[in-house]
């Protein structure tokens, strides 16, 4: 049997960890939103959907302090974020650029 100590230090490591990879989660799911939509052929809505979540991705990159970055940080802060923030908007300009005749 585990020392309470010992315990208590896995339980505060876990919680740690869930804290910092929260934004990361949120992320994920707008994204995996954004493809289920485009799964259903909502593929403009699911493009803006996905999209937004990268922009949103972005931010948090930005403004989360680096112990709660997570999985969110990769590279240098700002390599981060200028790559997130031009994916979002070329993401977002083509899924509005598109002619949306015949499209859902």
């Amino acid at each position: 049997m585990p020392e309470p100590a010992v315990e208590q230090f896995r339980r505060a490591r876990t919680v740690r960890t869930v804290i910092a990879n929260a934004g990361y989660v949120v992320v994920v799911a707008i994204l995996a939103a954004g493809m289920v939509l485009v799964g259903l052929e909502y593929w403009r809505r699911g493009l803006v959907v996905f999209g937004a979540g990268t922009g949103f991705a972005a931010v948090l990159r930005a403004t989360l302090p680096e112990r709660r970055q997570g999985l969110l940080r990769v590279r240098g802060r700002w390599f981060d974020v200028s790559v997130l923030a031009v994916a979002a908007v070329a993401i977002l300009v083509v899924s509005w650029g598109i002619s949306p005749l015949g499209t859902k």
